[in-house]
């Protein structure tokens, strides 16, 4: 299940919505939202491209159990609900880990002389 929660205000002249999107899901979720705003979507900057928006939509991973926080500005005038939840999806999981880093992973364990039962 996903709760998408926003909030907007109007000031002078730009729109500014605020969302957060939380997933109930136990697996991590890709979502897509989209802006229903009637106008352009100015989304915060990561240096000198939007981070994670492609036009007027916004996807992303969201993992289980967590919030995530999402933000635009619109010269557009607000409208309810200014978001929607256009897709998501469960992340396929493609990265099976190799039999050596599980290995590795592993903590070194070795039987106690009691255990083992040693003879000489």
């Amino acid at each position: 299940m996903i709760d998408l929660d926003w909030e907007t205000d109007r000031i002078d002249g730009v729109t500014l919505v605020s969302a957060t999107i939380e997933i109930a899901a136990t697996t991590p979720q890709r979502v897509r939202l989209e802006s229903r705003l009637e106008g352009p979507v100015w989304p915060p900057t990561d240096g000198d491209r939007p981070a994670a928006w492609t036009d007027a939509a916004w996807e992303g991973v969201i993992d289980p159990d967590r919030r995530h926080g999402i933000g635009f500005a619109s010269p557009a005038s607000p409208v309810e609900p200014p978001l929607a939840v256009t897709d998501h999806r469960r992340v396929s999981s493609d990265r099976s880990p190799r039999p050596a880093a599980v290995l590795a992973s592993l903590t070194g364990w070795k039987p106690t002389s009691t255990v083992v039962g040693r003879e000489r």
